[in-house]
């Protein structure tokens, strides 16, 4: 019986005992910061919260790298990944419209829900490029029911664009990915 096996990757090579080292590291910035100033003061749940999301974005590399099986698709995934990651950390610390709670939790909604259809379409890059799409409207979305919700208020339209425009390259690269190669 002739068998062939596939060389197997190694647990822990060195990009992934960096890779998640330095996730680790950031994670454990504020506890030293903490030590020294009082301007630093997170709480139990700050500690589980970041780990939470920089687990995920560990999560979100390692199978891009894995699994994705061209290079647009492995882009996309990873732009994906860290657009989804900043979304979610800046609206925790500052909000990324003003703090009115009411406003913001959409941008919360948005992600999740992004990511629940990504997983019911099993990330497939036909259907990630118009996920990616859709939160890229909703970026702007949101921004003009904020002058609604909050009058008055500024809207940050220089960071909700930056999100969209982020938003928009991964539907790109998730559009390259899925288009049918010619030849």
């Amino acid at each position: 019986m002739n068998t062939t096996s596939t060389p197997r990757r190694p647990l822990l090579n060195g990009w992934r005992i960096a890779g998640w080292g330095s996730l680790l590291a950031l994670l454990l910035l504020p506890a030293l910061a903490m030590q020294f100033t009082r301007e630093v003061d997170w709480t139990a749940s700050d500690f589980v919260f970041a780990a939470i999301l920089l687990g995920f974005l560990g999560g979100v590399v390692e199978l891009a790298a894995r699994f994705a099986r061209s290079g647009s698709a492995r882009v996309g995934y990873l732009l994906a990944g860290f657009t989804a990651f900043f979304t979610l950390w800046s609206n925790a610390a500052v909000g990324i419209i003003g703090d009115d709670d009411a406003v913001n939790q959409f941008f919360f909604l948005m992600v999740i829900a992004g990511l629940l259809l990504s997983a019911v379409m099993r990330f497939r890059p036909g259907a990630m490029r118009w996920i990616a799409a859709a939160l890229a409207v909703g970026q702007f979305a949101v921004g003009i029911a904020s002058l609604w919700m909050m009058p008055g208020h500024a809207t940050e339209w220089g960071v909700l664009t930056m999100f969209a425009g982020l938003w928009s390259v991964s539907a790109w690269c998730f559009h390259r990915a899925a288009a049918p190669r010619a030849g």
